[in-house]
C-alpha cells in the first residue's frame, strides 16, 4: 500500500502530469467534437473514437513536443517585440501551438475523410475554421483552468512525500 501511495504521490507532483492530462483531455474533446459534427453521435462512432484515441494522443504529444512547440519558441525568439508587445507569452505560445496543431491535424483529417470533402481546399478551410474556433475557447476558458486548478488543489491537499529507505542499523 505504501508503494502505491508513493507512486501516485510522485505522479501527482511530476511536472509533466498536468501537461499530459491537458493533452489527453483536449484530444478527447476535440476528437469527439470533430467526429460528432460530421457523423452524428452513435455507439459505432464512440467506439471508433475510443480505438483511435490513444494513437491521436501520442501523435499530438509528439507533434506538440517535437514540431510545433519548437517552431513557436523560435518564432518568439525571432520576432520577440512584435509578439510580446501585442500578446502576452502565456497566451501567444499556446495559441500558436493550437494554430499549428489544428493546421496539421486538419490536413490529415480532410485527407482521410476525402469522401466527405471532394474539394480538398474548401474542406480543409471549413474543417480548420470549425476546429480552431472551438479549440481555442475550450483550451483557454475550460480545460486549462480546470486542470491546473485541480492539480493545485490536489498538490496542496497531498504534499510531496519523500520516502527514505532506512537501513537496519539505524532502526536498531
Amino acid at each position: 500500500m505504501k508503494l502505491k501511495k508513493h507512486f501516485f504521490n510522485k505522479l501527482l507532483h511530476h511536472p509533466d502530469t498536468p501537461v499530459w492530462t491537458l493533452i489527453c483531455t483536449m484530444v478527447a474533446i476535440m476528437a469527439s467534437y470533430n467526429t460528432v459534427i460530421r457523423y452524428g453521435f452513435s455507439e459505432k462512432m464512440f467506439l471508433r473514437i475510443l480505438i483511435v484515441y490513444p494513437l491521436i494522443v501520442i501523435f499530438i504529444y509528439c507533434l506538440r513536443t517535437f514540431v510545433t512547440l519548437p517552431i513557436v519558441l523560435k518564432l518568439h525568439n525571432y520576432f520577440p517585440n512584435i509578439i510580446k508587445i501585442n500578446v502576452p507569452v502565456q497566451v501567444s505560445i499556446p495559441l500558436l501551438v493550437i494554430w499549428f496543431n489544428v493546421s496539421i491535424m486538419m490536413v490529415l483529417f480532410t485527407f482521410i475523410h476525402h469522401a466527405l470533402y471532394p474539394h480538398f481546399l474548401i474542406g480543409y478551410v471549413g474543417n480548420w475554421i470549425k476546429t480552431f474556433f472551438v479549440a481555442v475557447p475550450i483550451f483557454f476558458f475550460v480545460t486549462k483552468p480546470l486542470i491546473f486548478n485541480m492539480f493545485d488543489l490536489l498538490r496542496a491537499k497531498y504534499p510531496l512525500i519523500i520516502y527514505e529507505k532506512t537501513s537496519q542499523t539505524e532502526s536498531e
